[in-house]
Parts: structure tokens; sequence; C-alpha cells
């Protein structure tokens, strides 16, 4: 059944979306083979088959003539892209024929070539034609034909532009609920493709579904968002698609009885002066709002005069839907007005046109409003407007069942084509993973060679700083011990020797000798005297802090500096701040330092020809622990040689202590290593 329905109180927009659903159509191009003239002469006919400028059936001459030169080509993924452009502008010529026919071709050759996005595109010319046919069912399944294909393709802009389009046509079929979810679902993709002119589209048809679902709160909030976006849009139809955003809140406002937004919105579009010059269908339109709101809140002021401009300028353009709505108007104004002869009279004039022109929703109206205004016969039209309105119901909910069943059998064939692609993608994935897995066991194998030997080298390393600290440990044994002998040394002296000494000296004072030896007596007197000096002071260094434990570690530096500046040949000096106390510092960092000293040695003796090599402790805020080794070696470029696991080494102890380390080297200029960590 063709089911139309033409101008409505939100016309203006299905009208203007039926344009973008076709206008919109095919953004396909194809490239030119420059050396072919069939192909260039093709290109150029379908061209001439857009110029305005010639009449119609000399634009049709020109296609067709398009048509017979791309039958003889050879090469059929060419003669595809073709058809597809010819039957593309045959429909725009309403040249139903040759439509069909090339149409008809495109889809066959799509389908041997295994073209999805051509088979999507047919599907989608199919469409336009049934939609400007308002054949709405076969429209619909066309929309959903080329919705599958592109799917499957994953063309996410032609997706949505076909869930738009299914959208659409549910809401003119009074599905609101089915055209609401199909144009989230579109809303939801042209968001991710920031695709704002379709966004506008789309929250602007919501607002027509919220309103004709009396949903006006909703409805206002959609429109207030379409303008949102059509404000990011540039666009030469900008401010004509403004306009009828404007017209259709306002319609909103109408139904909400706030007449004084509605005008308000009606106004602020009449305030583009190039609108009657660039769309005069709804200028007046607009025209006729503003005079219909005031009369419905009662202020008659113009109200008539504008109800005729309307009129005139619609009957003048032989808008028929629009002289309908018109007349409508008119026939309530006279029956407010207590006219009745003239409310009927128009009222039945307005039924005749909507026959006229088959549009079903101004039959019914019409019917409503004679059943109001012509009280003789109110109940027979009441009857007919009962009977058109189930009836039409009727032929709506069977069309929307075939939309059901018809999305339902394409996405069980989408989620059977999704599980072959899946298992094709398994093969696939199976293969590489057993590829993979093979060259991963061989990998593995490669890996736990070298991981043994890493293993090896780690228990090495453990074993030797398991050593050190052994040493360590020895050595504070052994400078404790020796404290110790040289504190009872000390005691031995002061408290023993020095004491004999002194009560020696003391005894020596008090012999009575003759005048001649009394000056012997008292040079040994005095030198007894400077031997308990000495002794004392030798008693006092030996208590002394200078040889504490805190020079354990320096001691093991200084040895090793000493085994292996011999075995080098090389000067080796070493300082430190006195303010570093070692014992208060870390086993852990001092074997560190000495694994790293000990490193950079070897290297001297091994690389770097070095006769002199310099090591500093430096100790930075009391917290801080700098190391610098410095030689006058031959040095080495640190950008082009390899580093050895020498220097690996070091900078892995280094990293242990969360340090800093840095080597720098000069060529015939020397080496110096930097080591810096917290303690």
């Amino acid at each position: 059944m063709k089911v139309k329905f033409h101008n409505t109180a939100v016309g203006y927009l299905f009208c203007y979306c039926s344009f973008l659903m076709l206008s919109c159509k095919n953004d396909l191009t194809f490239n030119k083979n420059k050396n072919s003239v069939k192909h260039d002469s093709i290109t150029r006919w379908i061209q001439q088959s857009k110029n305005r400028k010639l009449d119609v059936n000399s634009r049709e001459r020109i296609l067709q003539k398009a048509y017979n030169y791309t039958n003889i080509l050879s090469t059929d993924s060419i003669k595809n892209k073709y058809y597809s452009k010819i039957a593309f502008e045959a429909d725009n010529l309403n040249d139903v024929t040759l439509f069909k026919k090339v149409n008809f071709q495109a889809l066959i050759l799509s389908k041997k070539l295994r073209d999805t996005f051509k088979i999507g595109d047919a599907h989608w010319n199919y469409a336009s034609y049934y939609f400007k046919s308002e054949v709405f069912d076969s429209a619909y399944y066309h929309y959903h034909e080329a919705y599958k294909n592109f799917k499957l393709i994953k063309h996410e802009y032609y997706t949505a532009k076909m869930l738009y389009n299914m959208g659409f046509i549910q809401g003119r079929l009074k599905d609101y609920t089915g055209s609401e979810v199909l144009i989230f679902e579109a809303l939801t993709i042209f968001k991710k493709l920031n695709k704002n002119l379709n966004i506008y589209n789309c929250y602007n048809y919501l607002g027509l579904v919220y309103m004709e679902l009396e949903e006006y709160d909703k409805a206002i909030y959609y429109h207030n968002k379409s303008l949102e976006y059509l404000e990011k849009v540039k666009n030469k139809r900008k401010s004509i698609l403004k306009e009828g955003s404007l017209s259709n809140l306002g319609l909103v406002y109408q139904k909400l009885k706030d007449y004084h937004k509605s005008i308000e919105n009606f106004e602020r579009a009449l305030e583009n002066n190039n609108l009657k010059s660039r769309n005069v269908n709804l200028y007046a339109r607009l025209i006729d709002n503003i005079a219909y709101t005031k009369f419905l809140d009662g202020d008659s002021t113009n109200v008539i005069e504008d109800l005729y401009k309307a009129f005139k300028i619609r009957d003048s353009i032989h808008n028929l839907s629009g002289v309908v709505i018109s007349k409508r108007h008119l026939s309530e104004f006279y029956a407010l007005k207590r006219d009745t002869l003239k409310a009927v009279k128009l009222a039945n004039e307005a039924l005749s046109l909507a026959n006229k022109v088959e549009n079903n929703r101004d039959k019914l109206e019409s019917l409503l409003l004679l059943s109001k205004v012509d009280k003789l016969n109110a109940s027979n039209y009441l009857s007919n407007y009962v009977h058109l309105n189930d009836s039409l119901q009727v032929e709506e909910r069977k069309i929307r069942n075939k939309f059901t069943r018809i999305r339902f059998e394409t996405d069980e064939y989408i989620v059977e084509t999704e599980k072959l692609s899946q298992q094709k993608v398994l093969i696939i994935v199976g293969s590489f993973l057993t590829i993979l897995m093979l060259s991963l066991a061989y990998f593995l194998k490669v890996q736990r060679t070298k991981n043994k030997e890493l293993l090896f080298e780690r228990e090495q390393q453990k074993s030797n700083e398991e050593i050190f600290s052994l040493m360590l440990k020895q050595q504070s044994k052994l400078e404790e011990g020796r404290l110790k002998e040289r504190h009872r040394i000390s005691e031995d002296l002061h408290d023993g020797v020095l004491g004999k000494i002194f009560g020696t000296r003391i005894g020596l004072g008090f012999l009575t000798v003759n005048e001649n030896d009394s000056k012997k007596q008292q040079f040994y007197i005095d030198e007894l005297q400077n031997i308990e000096k000495e002794i004392r002071a030798i008693s006092h260094e030996l208590k002394s802090d200078i040889l504490s434990s805190k020079v354990d570690f320096y001691k093991i530096i200084e040895n090793l500096i000493e085994q292996k500046s011999t075995l080098g040949n090389f000067e080796c000096e070493m300082n430190a701040d006195k303010e570093i106390y070692w014992d208060k510092i870390s086993d852990k960092i001092k074997i560190n330092l000495y694994r790293i000293i000990q490193e950079a040695l070897q290297n001297c003796i091994k690389y770097s020809k070095a006769n002199r090599v310099d090591i500093q402790f430096e100790l930075l805020d009391y917290n801080t622990l700098n190391l610098f080794i410095k030689d006058n070696g031959i040095g080495f470029n640190i950008n082009e040689k390899r580093k050895g696991i020498g220097l690996k080494n070091m900078q892995s102890r280094v990293s242990k202590l969360k340090g800093v380390f840095e080597v720098n080297s000069i060529i015939n200029k020397g080496t110096t290593i930097f080591v810096s960590c917290s303690i």
C-alpha cells in the first residue's frame, strides 16, 4: 500500500529532511581514465545532465547517451561506477524508466563483483526513488539493505545515514518509539565522526518526534540542542535551517499554549530579510503560524489579513498542502466569528483539496473540523473520521510489523555473516599463534641459556658481596682488638711506667750530693721529666679517637689501591672529606662503592694506559655521598663504543642504591666516573 502524508504542523522539517535524504546521496567519486576518450565522454555527459540551464528532455537525452556508451565498456568495475552515477542522476531527473533499468544492472553487477559498497549504494538509490514516490515500506526495505552492507564493511558515516533515513520513515508512520531508537543510534555515530550538520538533523527530528508524543519539554530541549549544533555548521543553507528550527520550536510552544514564546520564535525566524526570496514556502508558513497563534491567544490584530496573506502566497506557488492548512485556519476563524456558512465552505474546500492530493493527515484534520462547524452533518463527518483513522492505523501497524521483520531477518543475517568472518579470523589467528608459539619456544630456549649465565653471575656477585662483608667485619674485629691493646699499653705506660719514673725523679731530688755532683743530679732529673712527657704524649696518642672504627672502610680501599696501582704501574691518590663517618654508612653502600672502585681500577689496568688515577669521596649536605674516579688514560668514545659488562655492572650497582651514575670520557684526555647516592 502506498501511504502518503504531506504538510502537517511540522511539515516543513519533514520536507526538508526528505530533501536531505535525497540530496546527500552519492558522495562517491571515481577516477577518470585520461587515456580513454570513451571514459572522458561519459564523464562529460553525466556532468552535462546536471546542468539546470538545459531543459529536462535535453538532460535526459544526454544521460541516455552516457548510459549507451557505458554498456559497451569492457571493464565491469569501471562500468559499475558509471551505472551508479547514471542511476542517481536519472532518479534526480525523475526518469523512472532509465533509473530502474540502470540501477537494476548496477545491483546485479555489484553482486557479481562482490562489491559490498556498490551493493549498498544501489539499494540506497532504490530507497531514494521509493521514498520520493512515498512507497515507504519499499523505501524502508532498501534503506535497510543499504545499512546492512555499509555496516558489514564498517562504513560508519553511511551506516548512520541509513539509520537516520529508516528512523525518519518510522516517524512518518507514527512508530515514534522505533524512530527514536534508530535516530539515537545514528546520533551516536555522527557524534563520534563530528558530523555537526547530521547531528543537527537528528536533534531536530527528535524534537519533532517528542512533540508528536506530547513530551513537550523534551521537544524543546532537543530543538535547542539542534540550534546549538547548527552554530558549529559552516554551510550556505545554515540560515534557512535556523529559520526552520525556530518555526518548529514555535509550534511546540503553541502546543503548550505559551503563545508569547511561540510568536517570539516565529518572529525571530522572520528577521531574515532574504527568507521570502530564498524559501517562500517557509515564509508563508511563518506568516500563517503567527496569525493562527494570535487567533488561539484571542488576539484578533491583523489575524484575518495575515491568514489571507499566507493563503494567497501558497495559492500563487501551487502549494496545495499549504492551501489546505490556510483554509482550515480561516474556517476556524469564521467559526469563532459565528459565520457558519463561510466556516463550513472553507472546511469543505480543505477536505476536497486534501482528497485531491491524497493527504490523509489533512483529511483527518478537515473531517474533525467539519464535525465541529457543521452541526447538521457532524455525526456523519465524525463517523468518516473514525473510519479513516482506524484504517490508517491498521495499515500503519502492518507496515511497522513489516519493518520489524525486516530488521529481525537482517540482524540474523548480519550475525551469521559475522560468525563466518570470525571463523576466518580464528583460522588466521590460529596459524599466526602456532608460528608465534614455535618462535617463542625457540626464544625461550635461548633466553633460558642466557638466564642461567646471568644467574651464575648474580650468584657469584652475591658471593663476592658476602666475602666483602666478612672482610669488613673481620677488619672491624681486628681494629677493635688493636684499639683495646693500644688502650691497655697506654694505661700501663701512664699508670705503671710513668708512675715509677715519676717516683724515681722525686727520689733523686731529695738525695744529698756534693756540690760537684749536683749538676749531674739536676741533669738526670730533667731528663727523667722529659721522658715522662714523651711517655704521657704517647699514652694520650694511643687513646686518641683518630684511629677509630671509621678508618676500616677507608683502609680497605687503601689496600685495594695499593694492590691495583702496583699491578697496573700507575700512581693513585685518594682523598675523602673529614666529615664522612664510615661507621654510620650502611654496608650495602660501602660494598657497592668498593666494587665500583675495584672495577674502575681494573679497567685502568686493562684499557686506559693511565699513569695516574685520582679517587675523591665528597659529602654534600650530610646526606649525599659523591664518588669521583678520574684517570689520565687514552679515553674512549662513549657514543660509539658499546658498553662492556664492567660499566653495566657499575650502572646496575648504582641503580640498586637509587643513585646517579655518569661516565664522561675524552679521547687522549682520560675518563671520569661519577657516582652519587643518598646515605
